[in-house]
């Protein structure tokens, strides 16, 4: 089995696992993981002609990947978290007295 096939082997478990504490859904993860190993690609073709962008290009592509494979996104859970605050309703009672 060559190298490629077994990483594919492993990532297509890795997506297939379900995650108990993921807050990232299974197409998104699937578009994160295909779009970041794009943006890594280019940014590892470019890394000579333009450093910096290709680093920022690595960074993203990079973080993309690793979101999609663990199905974790830090940012997607402090968006929520703000959300989950439970409603409260505030009853007043106002008494006019002339």
């Amino acid at each position: 089995m060559s190298i490629l096939n077994k990483t594919l082997e492993t990532l297509k478990d890795k997506l297939d696992a379900e995650c108990t504490d993921a807050n990232v859904g299974g197409s998104e993860r699937i578009l994160s993981v295909i779009a970041g190993g794009f943006i890594l690609g280019v940014g590892v073709k470019n890394l000579f002609r333009s450093p910096l962008t290709s680093f920022s290009g690595i960074a993203l592509g990079g973080s993309l990947v690793y979101r999609g494979v663990t199905g974790k996104c830090r940012l997607t859970s402090a968006f929520n978290k703000e959300e989950e605050k439970p409603d409260t309703t505030v009853i007043e009672h106002r008494y006019f007295v002339k």
